[in-house]
């Protein structure tokens, strides 16, 4: 058994600059409409040089990975944390949307989302962030149905719950119901619901 490596001091810190930048980068795409502020624009607020943003991230469309990646861990522990007598598609539906609900600021993150989706480059780390929940969803969906021993069998219940994601927070965006956080929640549950419906429960006591 592989022993879990506490970051140190000098990985914190890189942690919590890298987030101080996404925040300062999400905080400024909000304010201005759109994603064009320059990676200058972005330091000159945080009070750092080029250099170092571009030590952190590669290149600009980067710079919201650190908040992506929070909300994963925060869906990823919500699923692990889950009942085993849990309703899976009400679990997956807190889970998905925890970081909003928590927040309770769904115009803001609502203009985000519109940045993410109708950007390109953005949208492509988006997409990939949604793929990167294949392993722990289908984890969390097997200790509640009966899932193919087949790779590719077993692993497409859990794309099929990515893709309802994506497509209530790009029906959410499009939609330009900004304020009502409910509605994405239900549009998710109603679409996990189908999704998850073709499965076979595991019985109890398996």
């Amino acid at each position: 058994m592989t022993n879990s490596k506490r970051p140190t001091l000098t990985e914190r810190r890189a942690e919590e600059l890298r987030m101080s930048i996404a925040l300062t980068a999400r905080d400024l795409f909000v304010a201005e409409g759109d994603t064009s502020a320059t990676v200058e624009r972005i330091c000159e607020i945080v009070g750092i040089a080029p250099r170092t943003f571009h030590r952190h991230f590669p290149v600009k469309e980067d710079v919201l990975m650190p908040l992506l990646r929070r909300s994963e861990r925060v869906i990823v522990q919500a699923l692990e944390e889950a009942p085993d007598d849990a309703d899976p598609a009400e679990v997956l539906t807190s889970a998905l949307t925890t970081e909003l609900a928590r927040r309770q600021v769904p115009e803001y993150d609502h203009q985000i989302m519109t940045l993410i989706i109708t950007t390109p480059q953005y949208r492509l780390r988006f997409v990939e962030w949604c793929e990167s929940l294949g392993e722990p969803i289908t984890r969390f969906l097997a200790r509640y149905y009966e899932l193919d021993a087949d790779p590719f069998l077993r692993e497409l219940p859990a794309r099929l719950v990515i893709q309802t994601l994506r497509q209530a927070l790009i029906h959410w965006v499009e939609s330009g119901r900004s304020g009502d956080f409910d509605e994405l929640a239900k549009w998710e549950s109603r679409g996990l619901r189908l999704a998850l419906s073709g499965l076979t429960p595991r019985t109890a006591g398996e």
